[in-house]
């Protein structure tokens, strides 16, 4: 199994915002993280990954919004397709609809019908054909930068390192990410799409601290990892595979 990947090229502005966007953070500077936040989710939305696109720059209109940045709150706005000035008459509801925003996720009736979706190969937004409305939607999946929205820094932290061994981007490597959460038992799988596989990390529900960093650690081409289905053991410190 392989995520789609901008062809080279394609996600170079991508990897300047990222930077940008780890230097602010490094420095304290919301406002510039504001900005940076705009300029990686814009250049998400060109190179093809909409939904974690839409994503970021919602984070950037909020954060903009609460340091006082009017050009950046507008640069946000204006990538989701809206108007500033024509939200402020609209009152701060609505806005605040807009910013809450979730139609950067899908729901479908199971993990195969997840997995099976355009939305899940691709990393774009899931559309609304009937075949995937088909049954009771209770797996939300989540591509890429959007699984922070669930997981937090964590997800940024795992792509940095796996992007290292893959020879690859932050940004390209958390483009490979999928989450798939199981809302009506609470099973969380983290799907991880290299060239020819997919690892699966089933996420414990107390996803500690001791989970996260052996997860950031693991050398996902290893033989009995790659391509494997992993939970966490927390009594050995590891993650182990399961015959599934």
């Amino acid at each position: 199994m392989t995520a789609h990947v901008p062809p080279a090229g394609a996600d170079t502005t991508a990897d300047l915002a990222s930077g940008a966007l780890a230097r602010a953070r490094a420095a304290g500077d919301r406002r510039a993280e504001a900005r940076a936040l705009c300029d990686l989710g814009a250049a998400l939305i060109r190179a093809g990954r909409a939904g974690e696109g839409r994503y970021l720059c919602r984070r950037a209109a909020g954060l903009a919004a609460e340091v006082g940045d009017r050009p950046a709150e507008e640069a946000a706005f204006g990538a989701l397709g809206h108007n500033l000035a024509e939200l402020d008459a609209l009152g701060e509801r609505w806005r605040a609809v807009l910013l809450e925003g979730g139609d950067e996720t899908g729901f479908f009736a199971s993990p195969a019908a997840a997995r099976s979706d355009a939305s899940y190969a691709t990393g774009g937004r899931p559309d609304d054909a009937p075949a995937r409305l088909t049954g009771v939607p209770v797996v939300e999946l989540a591509c890429g930068f959007v699984a922070v929205k669930f997981l937090g820094p964590f997800v940024e932290s795992f792509a940095g390192k796996l992007g290292e061994r893959l020879g690859e981007s932050t940004v390209t490597a958390t483009g490979r990410l999928r989450l798939l959460w199981h809302r009506r038992s609470g099973r969380r799988d983290l799907d991880v799409l290299t060239p020819g596989e997919r690892t699966t990390l089933v996420l414990p529900d107390d996803f500690d601290d001791a989970a996260r960093l052996a997860a950031i650690d693991l050398d996902l081409g290893a033989d009995g990892v790659r391509g494997a289905e992993l939970h966490w053991d927390a009594d050995a410190g590891t993650w182990s595979p399961v015959n599934t």
